[in-house]
């Protein structure tokens, strides 16, 4: 394999505490990095500006309705589920053949999404994992930055001939940026792994109003248990096996977080945003429904999360 070109440019899509964090580490590594936004939303970024762990976050905002630019090499996707669609819609003058997308975004389906918009080809596997970053204003603060696992999607890789070229040159920008990151083979598992994270861990914190360290305690962690129980159930369904081993993978990353720390899902109820319960405890019931397969806390969680918009 030819070696894979380098990145050069980066548009984040998404100001919110991963967009911002992510930003802030490849501005420090003097990589090309703008936030896009349009509108009002644009000029309140230039004017009021965002701090990371209390250093301005020095980069340009550019409106692609009335910014020209060259396409850029990678598009970051860090907005919430329900502002995918207007984002690559906004994005998508910045978007050229060459251009790969990162999505940072919880959930199953946003990688197929954007290749819908745009090509599959250009749409890495991605999972965000282990950071505890928090956006209060237009301050974002996180100890623990985490780590990104990327991976080509099996529609566009042929098995057993290793990473494609963009998923190495992605790598390489963000080893480049001190972003810690691994590339998997079988992103799909880890994807599905993810998405069992979230519906328990972030729902049950978000219902029960509860920190990490909570969490980690009883009665929350039985509500915990038993939504990724039906996770496990319709995964298997659809064909991914999560095993014992992957649920204990998550109770030692939960044993690691600070005990203060708050799950994003929680951070948005206490903050009066809309919740991602659609995406989560609504997908679950989605595949429920479809193999015939009885969710009933994922439907509690529905009904509860829902009424809090």
């Amino acid at each position: 394999m030819s070696e894979a070109p380098r990145l050069e440019s980066v548009a984040v899509v998404g100001a919110g505490a991963l967009g911002a964090m992510y930003a802030a580490h490849l501005a420090a590594a003097e990589v090309e990095v703008v936030l896009v936004a349009a509108g009002e939303r644009a000029e309140r970024l230039r004017t009021q500006g965002l701090t990371v762990n209390g250093a301005p976050l020095d980069i340009p905002v550019l409106d692609p309705s009335t910014d020209g630019h060259a396409p850029f090499d990678l598009v970051l996707v860090a907005v919430k589920a329900a502002q995918l669609e207007d984002s690559l819609d906004l994005v998508a003058p910045l978007v050229g053949p060459d251009t790969t997308f990162v999505s940072v975004l919880n959930g199953l389906d946003s990688e197929r999404v954007i290749g819908e918009r745009f090509s599959p080809e250009q749409v890495l596997l991605c999972i965000a994992l282990a950071m505890d970053a928090e956006r209060e204003g237009s301050a974002v603060r996180y100890t623990a930055p985490g780590r990104l696992e990327i991976g080509d999607s099996p529609a566009t890789v042929t098995p057993g001939e290793g990473g494609s070229e963009r998923t190495e040159a992605v790598a390489e920008l963000l080893d480049r940026a001190g972003i810690a990151c691994t590339v998997h083979d079988d992103m799909t598992h880890r994807m599905w792994w993810k998405f069992l994270v979230n519906v328990g861990g972030n729902q049950a914190s978000a219902a029960t109003r509860t920190t990490y360290g909570r969490l980690r305690q009883e009665p929350a962690r039985s509500l915990m248990v038993a939504l990724q129980d039906e996770v496990v159930a319709v995964a298997a369904a659809e064909g991914v096996r999560l095993t014992a081993t992957d649920v204990q993978r998550w109770y030692d990353v939960l044993e690691g977080q600070p005990a203060d720390g708050r799950t994003s899902m929680l951070q948005d109820v206490l903050a009066g945003r809309p919740t991602e319960v659609d995406i989560f405890a609504g997908r679950v019931v989605e595949l429920g429904r479809r193999h015939g397969i009885a969710t009933p806390y994922n439907q509690s969680m529905l009904w509860v999360l829902s009424a809090l918009r």
